[in-house]
This record gives structure tokens, C-alpha cells and sequence, in this order.
């Protein structure tokens, strides 16, 4: 028996056990589908993940458009319009549709409260979404994937000090159309016209003031500090309440006058009164050795009765007199009353008792005999102010460095005396105090009413250091009954307190520290102005009568009186910004010089000629402040 073997099936299975290529062919058919599945579901994941990005940033950008742009801050009333088409705007220049084929966008907006006050929003949310079709999972049965999503953006303050440096000139008493000429001394009313209300330019600021702190107070958190600060100013600013009374000076010499001297050179001059001021005499009795020309009594005077005119019981009479060997030798001549005279020159008065009347009480005005009595409004003649026309803001003099403590007792702050400052025109020196009454309208800055109707000696209201306040204190402050336009224009006058005030050195340096854990606050100047420098040499001021005084070295030359104001208001605000100060420049009616760009942080120069351009300036200025952020 022939036992055959089964060799074809024994060769094609060894074979194919051989015939490798033939596995990997298999496998790969095999393997094939699922390879497909993960490489698709790699990119199809990866074009939803870049889409779901780029729909971030662009939900993103529209909130912080949209909350930039939103000024209705209650949280009952809808997105405001405005703020809604900026966020859309915004959004849609981000993500434009049909990238990665993406359709079915949606964007809307709506209102947030982020840890402030109950019913105010200070935010604004976002939720985008957006379809995108599967590129190869779709093989699988896999749909298109919807992506959805969410943004918010707050207004948010750090802590922040705002130093307000307003111009109350006289021009601040029109309206914002009228010309630079329209000083009154009267504040306009409001008037009504085609449902729209113009206000003066002074209570346009009074509602600006308003709008800048509601603006920051709906920005703020609860743990956010906020300080404000007031420096009103004209040709004087009005911050005698503030400096404290060892950098106040105890005696001062004024452009002033007092009574000449009754014997020596320059003493009472005799001859210059009419024919009936003198008298013969006959002096009877007095000896030959006697007889000459004399005074008396021989000093002083004694005044009972209202005017130096009508009464002189004891006045100094001077006997012009000669000797007859006459009838027994006699004494005779003429009688003549002696007054005295004002002598016009610079005197040094003791202030000491003078500056204890800001907290009450009057002194006497040692330029008057009329029972005149004098008490301070509080406004300030600078430290020794230098003369030169050009400054180094590394090395500034005293007058112009915000850090400078006065410690020498002949360099401090003197008080603003308007009542015994009194004006030399056409060169007078001397005035008979029986003329008075016709000389004090011609040649004096008079207290009481003359000083109120008074440019020449304007006080400004008084000023406010750095505090917390609550709106209802900005609110006082502002609409106090002190709170009126007067004077004329010195930008460096207001400007260099606003820099001491909130300097961090200084004598103010304390009101501008950190508070406890907290970084350093945001210091900020809010200078508005309704016009140019138009300092004048006759006018007394935080500089002293300059025709007279020479403090800025500028006596009697108007060009010269400009230059150097105006370097010493630019040299201010490189000071502050040297310590870090952002400056904001709002002009009111007026054009942005080139003055007040060079002053301004760049970029924030405002020109406004209307109330409500006003306001907008200003709720610009305090979203500025506020730090605008991405919170969810």
C-alpha cells in the first residue's frame, strides 16, 4: 500500500506563511478604518480648538469695546446702543465668518455687577457661538460641532489720587460761546432754547466735577481708594487753611504805607497847604534868645475826632518866627498846623496776629486811622521766587520745587494782604491823610467791598488737600457759595500747587501715601482752563505787586511778564511728570495752545465748547483711570 502525502496543501500554507507581503497588505487593509478615525478626529479637533481661540479673543475684544463704550450703568436697563454696535464691531472684525468654514455665528452682550454697589453694572459679559463642520470625522457619522463661548470686561479703579486744578477767572462767569472779553464779575443764568440749556462755564465745571466722580465711583470695588483734591485758581490761589503754620512766615514787607516820620530827612513837610492853614502870631513873653523857627510840641500827635481834617486838639504846629526890638522887643510871625503825611514805600508788618484771624477774629489795619480792621481770606504770597526766564527741572529753586520743606524763617509762605498793599501810582511818595478820601479810589487795593469788586486783589476759593470724599462732599465743595470766577489767568500760579499737592515728597507727602498693602496710588491732574496767560504786572497776586515787587523779574515789560510765566507753567508740569503724575488738559471755549499740549500726557488734551463736551471730556478722563480688564 502507497501512502501519498498532501503536498499542495502543506506547500501553499508554508508558503503563505513565506509570503510576508501578502500579511502586511492585510493588515494594512485591516487597519486602515481606525487609522482614519484617529488621524481625523487629530485635525478635526485641532480646527475646533484654533476656532474656539480665535472666538475667544473675539468675544474678548467686543466686551472690552462695548464696556469702554457704555455709559448707562444700571443694571435694570439693557445694553445701550452705542455700546452694543462697538462691541459687535469689535467681535465681528475678529471673527469673520467662514474661516474654517465656520457658520451660524452669534455675539450678544449683556450687563454685569462685579463686587460693587447693588443695581450698578460695571461690567459688561459676552457669550459668542459659532458652528463648525467636521472635515473627516464625518465619515464616522460625526455632525457639525456647535462652540460656544463666554467674556466679560470690567471697569475697574486702583486706588487713585485726582488733583483738580480749576480756572475760576472772571471769564468763567460766560457762557462757553461767548469772547474772551465777556468779566462781568456776575455768573450767567442758564438759559433754555430749542430744549437746549447753555450753562455758564463755571457751573458746566460745577457738572462735570459731578459726572468725572459718579463716573469713577460706578468703576471702583470696594477695596478701591479714590482721593480728590481742589486747587481753584487765578492770579492768588487760596491755600492758607491747608499749610500747616510752622511754613508760615511771622512779618512780611508789603508795597505798603505808613505814617513819615515827624523830624529828620523826608519828615513833615511844611508850606504845602492853602492861606488859611496859617495864622499871624504874636508870642508874647518869649525872649529874644527864643525866637526862631520851631515845632510844637516836639513829637506826636493826638487824634479824637473822625478825620485828621476837622480835629487836632494836640496836632504839631510850626512857628515861622522873627524878633522886633519894637514896643520893648516882641516875638511874632505865622502859625502853621502840621499833619501828617503817608509815606508810600515797602514795610515790613508784623503778620503773626494777622494770621490768627483765618480760624476768627479781625486785627487792626496799620495803614488807616478810621477804625478799619483786616482778616484773612486765606490766600498766599509764594516763597522767594526766582528771576531767571528759563529752569532746570533736576535743579529747580524753591518757589517751583514741589518737594521743598521752607526751614529758613526769611523763606516761608507769607499771607496775601490786600488791606495794607496799597499802590504808588505816578510815582507818589507822599499823600496827606487829610486827602484820603479822594486818594484811597486811586491808588489802593482796599478791603471789604472795593476788594470785592476788586481784579486787581482777587482771592480764589479755598483749596481742598487730598482726601477721601463722598460725593455729597464733591457736590458741596463745588456748589459752596465761595465757589465764583474772579481774577485774571496765572496757569503756573495753579499748577505749582497742583504739583505740591500731590507730589509724594514734600510738605504734603503724607496725604499721598500708599495705603497699608496696597501699591502706590495713580496720580492724576485734571487741569481745566478756559483761556490764555494774561498775567499783569499791576495786579497783587501770589507774586507780590510785580511792577513793584520784581519777584519774577518782569517789572513793567508785559512781553517779558508772559515768557516767564508761561516757562515757569511748562516747567511745572515736567515736574510732575517726573514724578510720575499723568496730566490731563481740558480747555474750555478755547483752543488747546501749544502751551497746554506741551503740559497735557500725550494724549490728553481736550477742547470742549459746549457744557456737554465739557461733561464728555471729563467722563472720558475718569474711563481713562479706570483700568479696563478682561475678568472672566
Amino acid at each position: 500500500m502507497r501512502i501519498f502525502r498532501n503536498r499542495s496543501r502543506s506547500g501553499f500554507l508554508s508558503r503563505l506563511r513565506r509570503d510576508r507581503a501578502g500579511n502586511t497588505l492585510a493588515i494594512m487593509a485591516a487597519a486602515m478604518i481606525p487609522l482614519i478615525g484617529f488621524a481625523g478626529s487629530a485635525v478635526d479637533m485641532a480646527r475646533l480648538y484654533v476656532v474656539k481661540v480665535r472666538l475667544q479673543q473675539a468675544c474678548d475684544a467686543g466686551v472690552l469695546a462695548g464696556r469702554k463704550a457704555m455709559t448707562d450703568t444700571q443694571m435694570s436697563t439693557p445694553v445701550d446702543d452705542a455700546a452694543s454696535k462697538q462691541a459687535s464691531a469689535f467681535f465681528y472684525n475678529n471673527f469673520r465668518p467662514g474661516w474654517y468654514q465656520n457658520r451660524n455665528i452669534s455675539f450678544t452682550t449683556s450687563k454685569a455687577s462685579v463686587n460693587t454697589t447693588p443695581g450698578v453694572a460695571n461690567a459688561m459679559g459676552g457669550v459668542a457661538q459659532t458652528t463648525v463642520p467636521m472635515a473627516l470625522m464625518g465619515f464616522f457619522g460625526i455632525g457639525a460641532q456647535t462652540l460656544t463661548v463666554n467674556c466679560q470686561a470690567i471697569f475697574d479703579v486702583g486706588d487713585a489720587d485726582v488733583m483738580f486744578v480749576l480756572d475760576v477767572t472772571g471769564s468763567m462767569t460766560c457762557y462757553p460761546y461767548d469772547s474772551t472779553t465777556c468779566n462781568n464779575g456776575t455768573e450767567k443764568p442758564a438759559t433754555t432754547s430749542n430744549g437746549t440749556t447753555t450753562y455758564s462755564k463755571i457751573e458746566s465745571l460745577r457738572q462735570s466735577v459731578l459726572l468725572f466722580d459718579k463716573t469713577m465711583r460706578t468703576s471702583a470695588d470696594p477695596s478701591t481708594h479714590i482721593r480728590y483734591g481742589f486747587v481753584p485758581y487765578a492770579s492768588s490761589v487760596n491755600v492758607g487753611r491747608l499749610i500747616p503754620s510752622q511754613y508760615m512766615q511771622g512779618s512780611w514787607t508789603y508795597q505798603s504805607r505808613h505814617l513819615s516820620p515827624l523830624t529828620g530827612t523826608g519828615g513833615v513837610l511844611a508850606g504845602d497847604y492853602a492861606s488859611g492853614d496859617t495864622k499871624a502870631v504874636s508870642l508874647t513873653g518869649v525872649p529874644k534868645a527864643m525866637c526862631v523857627d520851631q515845632r510844637y510840641p516836639s513829637s506826636g500827635f493826638s487824634k479824637t475826632g473822625p478825620d485828621w481834617s476837622t480835629s487836632y486838639p494836640q496836632a504839631m504846629k510850626y512857628y515861622n518866627t522873627s524878633w522886633s526890638s519894637s514896643s520893648g522887643g516882641t516875638c511874632s510871625g505865622r502859625e502853621q498846623p502840621l499833619r501828617p503825611y503817608w509815606r508810600f514805600e515797602p514795610v515790613q508788618w508784623d503778620v503773626s496776629s494777622y494770621l490768627t484771624t483765618l480760624t476768627g477774629g479781625t486785627v487792626a489795619d496799620p495803614t488807616r486811622f478810621d477804625g478799619s480792621t483786616s482778616a484773612w481770606s486765606g490766600c498766599i504770597e509764594e516763597l522767594n521766587t526766582s528771576t531767571a526766564s528759563s529752569f532746570d527741572v533736576n535743579n529747580l529753586p524753591d518757589d517751583l520745587n514741589p518737594d521743598s520743606i521752607p526751614s529758613l524763617s526769611t523763606n516761608k509762605w507769607r499771607p496775601m494782604w490786600p488791606d495794607v498793599e496799597w499802590w504808588r501810582g505816578a510815582n507818589r511818595t507822599y499823600v496827606d491823610v487829610a486827602d484820603e478820601s479822594i486818594n484811597e479810589n486811586t491808588v489802593n487795593y482796599r478791603a471789604g467791598t472795593t476788594l470785592a469788586n476788586n481784579a486787581y486783589a482777587a482771592c480764589v476759593p479755598k483749596a481742598q488737600r487730598l482726601a477721601v470724599m463722598t460725593a455729597q462732599q464733591v457736590n458741596d465743595y463745588v456748589y459752596d457759595s465761595s465757589f465764583k470766577a474772579f481774577g485774571g489767568t496765572y496757569h503756573d500760579t495753579g499748577m505749582i500747587w497742583g504739583v505740591r499737592l500731590l507730589a509724594p515728597k514734600g510738605v504734603f507727602a503724607a496725604d499721598t501715601a500708599a495705603w497699608p498693602g496696597r501699591p502706590a496710588p495713580s496720580r492724576n491732574i485734571v487741569f481745566m482752563t478756559d483761556g490764555t496767560m494774561s498775567p499783569n504786572g499791576q495786579i497783587y497776586g501770589q507774586y507780590g505787586v510785580e511792577d513793584m515787587d520784581n519777584r519774577t523779574g518782569s517789572a513793567s515789560n508785559d512781553s517779558r511778564d508772559y515768557a516767564t510765566h508761561t516757562a515757569r507753567f511748562r516747567i511745572e508740569c515736567d515736574a510732575a511728570k517726573k514724578r510720575g503724575i499723568s496730566i490731563f488738559v481740558v480747555a474750555l471755549g478755547t483752543s488747546i495752545t501749544s502751551d497746554l499740549t506741551y503740559c497735557a500726557s500725550p494724549g490728553q488734551a481736550f477742547q470742549a465748547s459746549s457744557t456737554d463736551a465739557l461733561k464728555s471730556a471729563f467722563q472720558t478722563i475718569a474711563q481713562r483711570l479706570a483700568m479696563l480688564r478682561i475678568s472672566q
